[in-house]
């Protein structure tokens, strides 16, 4: 009886210890796990130079949603390396590592919109197919705008209910929502001035480029992009990651 009582004491004076110590709660958090098309820089068929997988399935009381992280290249080479860096530690055995050198150590930013939105992740939905297309091609036909294939050639961001996707009143931008990735303007029929479909430039957050090539331009950049499952933790109002999902990559060209 004594041994029982002095132990329940030990566990409630190291619960209140363990809580004065300020320690966080771990947070478990599901990984989005399933890509429909994840399209590779080097691809040449525009109509594939699309973003397409499912989002996590956890709906747990701290889990906010599914984030989609980019990153702007003028180098393949680098885009690569960093990838594959990224990769090498995304194992269950490291947790958020590769959350963390994603964002930390290479600075990818997370996907922004060209209209505000309520969410604080990109997509808050769980469990559900989502497609999302960055930009509106030169060549894109006008009348695929209207269909459910909009992803095909034009900017969107999809969601699918049932067997056909929903379409937002939004599509993606880089993160600040003030700058689109139509970095040649190719897409005309937007009517946007030049201080939103702009190339990036030496010092931008979401951008990678070497201080010998700052002052050069460039007819081709490359977007690297990763999905990541989000919690809040309710501790510390910081976010917990889980491992990141590759979605891909694709290019962006002058005239295309």
């Amino acid at each position: 009886m004594q041994k029982n009582l002095y132990f329940s004491v030990l566990c409630i004076f190291t619960g209140i210890f363990l809580s004065s110590c300020g320690l966080e709660e771990v947070l478990t958090v599901e990984e989005p796990t399933i890509t429909y098309n994840d399209p590779l820089y080097s691809t040449d068929e525009y109509t594939k130079w699309y973003f397409s997988f499912k989002t996590s399935a956890d709906g747990g009381e701290n889990f906010i949603g599914t984030d989609v992280y980019y990153k702007i290249y003028n180098n393949s080479s680098t885009l690569s390396s960093e990838r594959s860096s990224i990769l090498s530690v995304n194992t269950t055995s490291n947790s958020s590592a590769a959350a963390t050198r994603m964002i930390e150590t290479y600075s990818y930013q997370p996907l922004g919109t060209n209209k505000s939105t309520d969410s604080s992740v990109f997509f808050p939905e769980v469990n559900r197919s989502v497609v999302f297309r960055l930009l509106t091609y030169a060549n894109a036909d006008a009348s695929s705008a209207d269909t459910d294939e909009r992803y095909i050639d034009h900017a969107c961001v999809g969601i699918k209910n049932g067997t056909t996707y929903s379409y937002s009143n939004y599509i993606p931008y880089r993160n600040g929502n003030q700058k689109s990735f139509d970095f040649f303007d190719n897409d005309e029929s937007d009517k946007k001035d030049r201080k939103t479909d702009v190339p990036p430039a030496y010092g931008d957050s979401d951008y990678k480029c070497a201080e010998a090539d700052k002052d050069q331009s460039f007819d081709e950049y490359y977007v690297q992009m990763f999905a990541v499952g989000v919690a809040l933790n309710p501790q510390t109002v910081t976010s917990s990651y889980s491992l990141v999902l590759d979605l891909g990559s694709v290019p962006i060209k002058k005239g295309e």
